[in-house]
């Protein structure tokens, strides 16, 4: 398996040239820790479409670990059924000597869905953390995600470490090694009338919305069913949104391209979703916010339950001495939702493999 190193392994600083940066990973020399690519093994061993094997539905690439169903008639449910391997030299090597009897490290699978705003992780061991095999199923309900999903696995700290120059990460959920991201495409993408499906419009037509510099807009006049615009002023930013790929440059920049904006909604969403919880209950006005606080609440209120955290969710953001601390709180929670130094570093790399 590749690793983040690989092509200046054994380099000393002084000694690597200007083709020895070139050609290594740009992911081992941006992060300020050990981080080890690719070297997760995430197999998918069955696919079932309501149930039943995949048998001829679908196109399955098992070597591109691509799936598409676009052209597959009526279905509810995808479940995936597979493991992931994690090799005990990885481990050494993303963390110090004195925690590999006791690795605090999470083993999760990452779901990512741009089009429809969703992110979601499936934990499959926790710590103390041991290399090893570990089994999972995972589910897509078909009417919670559009377009394209990718499912990618990552190795996570989870609790500090010490610093002092260590070259292994120290920050609780900072993530330490991934493997190779399986894509299922569902439908192809189209403007639709939703937050899942992004509306194409000319910003500069309407009064209410931002003007014409801006790329996307989320619209809140109507709570119950917040709305997602991509402006069709910036045609190439939109034709960059609108790709299909999963590999090569322009599938890179758009998944940068969808955590810059899924950043912004995100944090929107929140602040909407805390302002419409009852300080009382802790119940949210609308269906859609009960998603966000089971996305984000553990993180925001890690040493409170649900309901207590929902309660003070809704009084933090009424009160004006907390709402400075609380704006601070959620614009980390949102950011660790995403790993956008990781992508937009591999899409430096492929513009740089693409100039040599």
């Amino acid at each position: 398996m590749a690793t983040v190193n690989e092509g200046v392994e054994g380099a000393e600083p002084d000694e690597e040239g200007e083709d020895d940066v070139r050609t290594g990973s740009l992911v081992s020399q941006s992060l300020p820790h050990e981080y080890q690519e690719d070297a997760l093994e995430f197999n998918v061993d069955s696919f079932r479409l309501d149930g039943s094997p995949l048998g001829d539905r679908g196109e399955l690439d098992k070597d591109d670990q691509f799936l598409s169903l676009v052209d597959e008639g009526s279905w509810e449910t995808l479940e995936l059924e597979g493991t992931v391997t994690v090799d005990q030299d990885t481990v050494e090597e993303v963390f110090p000597f004195d925690e590999w009897e006791e690795t605090p490290g999470r083993l999760a699978l990452v779901t990512e869905n741009p089009l429809a705003m969703n992110r979601d992780r499936q934990i499959l061991t926790d710590s103390p953390f041991d290399g090893g095999t570990y089994e999972f199923t995972l589910s897509i309900n078909r009417d919670h995600y559009r377009g394209r999903v990718k499912i990618k696995p990552f190795l996570t700290r989870t609790e500090e470490g010490g610093s002092g120059g260590s070259k292994h990460a120290s920050k609780v959920g900072a993530r330490v090694a991934d493997g190779i991201s399986w894509i299922v495409r569902l439908d192809e993408r189209d403007d639709g009338g939703s937050l899942l499906m992004p509306i194409i419009e000319d910003f500069s037509d309407y009064d209410s919305f931002p003007d014409e510099n801006h790329i996307h807009y989320l619209s809140l006049e109507a709570p119950r069913n917040p709305q997602l615009y991509l402006n069709r002023e910036h045609p190439q930013v939109v034709e960059v949104l609108n790709n299909t790929g999963y590999t090569g440059g322009p599938p890179r920049l758009r998944d940068v391209l969808y955590d810059y904006i899924e950043h912004s909604v995100w944090t929107q969403l929140l602040l909407q979703t805390a302002r419409d919880t009852s300080p009382d209950t802790g119940e949210p006005e609308y269906g859609w916010q009960e998603d966000i606080l089971d996305i984000f609440l553990e993180d925001l209120y890690p040493n409170l339950g649900d309901d207590e955290a929902a309660i003070q969710l809704a009084e933090d953001v009424r009160s004006h001495v907390d709402i400075p601390d609380l704006v601070q709180r959620i614009e980390r929670t949102v950011h660790q939702q995403y790993d956008i130094p990781s992508d937009t570093t591999n899409l430096i790399e492929e513009a740089i493999q693409s100039d040599n």
